[in-house]
């Protein structure tokens, strides 16, 4: 099992492609990048780690959003 590090920014998913054998390494990490963009200025967007299985890719499906000027 590892821990797949996802960003969320303004309510889209982002796949980070960071992967960790724990979870609290992959938070670990998340907290420092989010330290890092603060220090710089930076708002850092809100994180989640996700456990998938090794060799797993992690999709994506969104909602098609009515009020959304981009058709993806």
């Amino acid at each position: 099992m590892e821990f797949l590090l996802i960003w969320v920014l303004a309510g889209d998913v982002i796949d980070s492609g960071l992967r960790y054998q724990t979870a609290a390494k992959c938070f670990s990490e998340a907290q420092n990048s989010a330290s890092e963009m603060r220090d710089v200025g930076l708002s850092a967007p809100q994180f989640t780690c996700l456990p998938i299985a090794k060799d797993k890719n992690f999709k994506i499906y969104r909602q098609n959003s009515s009020n959304s000027r981009f058709p993806f």
